[in-house]
């Protein structure tokens, strides 16, 4: 496509050699009757330079601005990932396959083993936790973690003149103007227009990486290779960085796998204790009926607790797993509460910033985390059953959006906008709450 325009564009420079002897005798003609008449002005002469293009590479995945869906493909955060899916799969596999059918299930007259209704509720139970889990992962590392676009730029500062200002100056205006009548429509025409009618654009500040507008917010990644807003951190195992657009989904992602680490591990616990109390019952009931009998039924309690001697093996990995990534996801469920709770991440306070000063109430961190939903009436509410949900979008109405991510683009209204803005931040300030 880019050779065609090229060739459009300078379509015209070469002519064959028959008309160029045509051209000559016109452009002497011309050249003639200007002599003959010096008064005449040259004929405007049409540029035939070709039209600069610009080209675009555009990705299926990627970073950029214009790839169409987001995801980093750096090799070591995408084997991250797959390992965490494996590992999810395995715990659904060990649960489901080995640890419940030898323990929740029946044998029928015909002799084929069924699960009771509690096998089937923990298998189902189990499952959902993980797939919910690997739903959250795959939200968090394919979503737009807040990067800044190309065309941001800074939002104008707030004006400094209230309404009783300005209502003040009409009527000093309307006074000056009946006192003299003789002043002319440009004096007049001052005192109308306030000084503070277009508010100054804020400072500019340029990233020295990626040579882009930098929010006062926003924090340069070196592996995205992007500005991202309210950036925490970026996690090698969701393959992407946690911000203001992705912690939501992040943070469902650490809970919903430390819960699943819990139940495989509750579960693993359980088994261990009815096993145990089925050996000390055999042993007992083989001291007071005889050896022989004891033996037998100890080694019939023996076999209900695995199917096979190498299944061992699985719920002993099965438990590492879920103390291993249990502890670590609580740990990181720890550390993430005082993030949300204190609207601050830690790039911000290793840096010693203090960027959200009037925001002491914990509804403003989960109001940045989790949106304020459909309805603006939301963003008072203490809990929303859509935060459990990665199927449930961040979202801010647009009223908000450029306050809450420090930028605004050329699409964005202007002073209607400002209006908007400020009717809107009234619902969120009430209960001493602020999210900008």
């Amino acid at each position: 496509s880019l050779y065609v325009l090229t060739k459009h564009n300078t379509r015209g420079l070469h002519t064959p050699n028959k008309n160029n002897n045509k051209k000559n005798r016109i452009m002497a003609s011309s050249v003639h009757q200007r002599r003959n008449n010096p008064r005449e002005s040259p004929a405007p002469q049409l540029s035939t330079s070709p039209t600069p293009i610009a080209t675009v590479r555009r990705r299926k995945w990627g970073t950029s601005p214009f790839d169409e869906n987001w995801l980093n493909v750096d090799c070591c955060g995408l084997v991250c990932a797959c390992f965490t899916y494996c590992l999810h799969l395995y715990g659904c596999y060990a649960v489901c396959f080995i640890l419940i059918p030898p323990w929740m299930s029946y044998v029928a007259a015909d002799g084929i083993r069924n699960l009771t209704l509690a096998g089937h509720f923990h298998r189902f139970a189990f499952c959902s936790v993980a797939a919910i889990a690997i739903a959250s992962h795959f939200k968090a590392m394919t979503t737009d973690p807040g990067a800044v676009p190309p065309d941001a730029s800074p939002l104008p500062e707030p004006s400094t003149s209230s309404d009783a200002l300005e209502e003040g100056q009409r009527q000093t205006i309307n006074a000056t103007t009946a006192g003299n009548n003789n002043n002319n429509d440009s004096q007049t025409e001052a005192l109308i227009t306030p000084k503070h009618r277009q508010p100054p654009a804020r400072g500019r500040r340029l990233c020295r990486r990626c040579n882009s507008y930098k929010p006062q917010r926003a924090h340069h990644c070196s592996v995205c290779k992007r500005c991202i807003i309210k950036m925490d951190h970026h996690c090698p195992w969701v393959n992407n960085c946690v911000g203001i657009g992705n912690h939501k989904y992040f943070l469902l992602f650490i809970f919903y796998t430390c819960l699943s680490c819990i139940y495989s591990l509750s579960l693993v616990t359980t088994r261990f204790l009815v096993c145990l109390g089925s050996h000390s019952e055999a042993d007992h009931g083989g001291g007071a009926h005889g050896t022989g009998h004891g033996h037998h039924h100890s080694r019939l309690r023996n076999m209900h607790c695995l199917d096979e001697p190498t299944h061992l093996l699985n719920i002993v990995g099965l438990m590492v797993e879920s103390i291993l990534f249990g502890l670590f996801t609580t740990c990181m469920m720890c550390d993430q509460w005082d993030v949300v709770k204190n609207g601050m991440t830690h790039i911000d306070r290793l840096k010693g910033g203090d960027l959200l000063q009037n925001n002491k109430d914990r509804v403003a961190g989960t109001t940045e985390v989790f949106g304020m939903g459909p309805a603006m009436k939301r963003a008072q509410e203490r809990f929303r059953s859509d935060w459990l949900s990665p199927f449930a979008n961040v979202c801010f109405p647009e009223s908000v959006r450029d306050d809450i991510y420090g930028f605004c683009r050329p699409c964005s209204g202007g002073g209607e906008r400002t209006m908007t803005r400020e009717s809107s931040l009234e619902l969120v300030k009430k209960n001493g709450s602020d999210i900008v």
